[in-house]
């Protein structure tokens, strides 16, 4: 195994503690409907006047929690095989429903525009979020065998 293999995986999973730490960033601006800095503030993902469904907005800032939790877990010193198997399907499942979770704001953000009558913006962070997420499964997949990419 090269150097600079490990070195690239070491760099791709501190890639995922970040993308994990922009989650649960986001989940906390939500449930506390912004951030008020002092010198800026920094408003929700969602106006509160577009949520019609709050429960809804409120079970995906949990799952955000959830999923990153999930990603921030030390994955490198699950020892039991059968444990890291388990938890490894639940971070795949989890990814590609956060992916759709990402695919369903971008088409509710076009509605509500839509019902506006203005033009939605092009969901750029909402794409990085996705491919960030799918990107989880074989990031965490080499960390526990590197051996993989050979």
């Amino acid at each position: 195994m090269h150097s600079s293999t490990l070195r690239g995986i070491r760099y791709a999973r501190w890639a995922s503690y970040l993308f994990a730490s922009v989650i649960f960033f986001l989940a906390i601006l939500e449930l506390n409907e912004g951030l008020n800095l002092g010198f800026a503030h920094l408003p929700p993902r969602w106006k509160p006047t577009d949520v019609t469904f709050p429960l809804a907005l409120h079970a995906e800032c949990w799952f955000f929690v959830f999923y990153a939790t999930l990603i921030a877990l030390p994955w490198e010193k699950i020892q039991s095989d059968s444990r890291w198997k388990k938890l490894f399907a639940l971070l795949c499942f989890v990814s590609v429903v956060f992916a759709f979770a990402m695919i369903s704001e971008v088409m509710a953000k076009n509605y509500v525009a839509v019902a506006a009558k203005t033009k939605a913006r092009l969901p750029v962070f909402q794409a990085i979020l996705l491919f960030s997420a799918l990107g989880q499964i074989p990031t965490l997949l080499f960390v526990r065998r590197p051996e993989l990419l050979d």
